[in-house]
């Protein structure tokens, strides 16, 4: 298995991980409510980070194993940081001044930072696949 297809993967069960999340929390009828609501984030937590971790590495193909060893475990994870607390920071200005007036407020950063690593995979992934396709081994 590729650092693409791992990307896509981790993404994608990300994504699932805070979607389920989402849900157990409306079920429940908001936030620390719902015994999944830690579990699932955790989850989620853990695929974002080898998703992002997965991009780099996959950003780097046909590099010397040093430098897709240093853009998995550094830079990756140096700019995943930094795009979600970006996102977070945007949120925050769209975002009421009673926060916890609806968990929706709360939970949206996770959305917005799992579908932007989702679409980053199917990127690097459908990249990896043309290159593949145009220079084949």
């Amino acid at each position: 298995m590729n650092s693409s297809r791992i990307a896509l993967l981790a993404a994608v069960a990300a994504v699932v991980s805070w979607t389920l999340k989402a849900v157990a929390i409306g079920t429940a009828g908001g936030l620390d409510k719902s015994p999944l609501e830690g579990p699932l984030f955790f989850t989620g937590l853990l695929c974002f980070v080898v998703a992002v971790v997965a991009v780099g590495v996959a950003l780097t193909r046909g590099r010397p194993g040093w430098v897709r060893a240093v853009a998995g475990v550094v830079v990756a994870p140096v700019l995943g940081i930094g795009a979600t607390l970006a996102v977070d920071g945007l949120v925050g200005t769209l975002r009421p001044t009673d926060p916890l007036r609806h968990w929706v407020w709360a939970e949206i950063n996770l959305w917005v930072a799992a579908a932007a690593v989702l679409g980053l995979a199917l990127a690097v992934r459908r990249h990896g696949a043309a290159s593949r396709a145009a220079h084949p081994a």
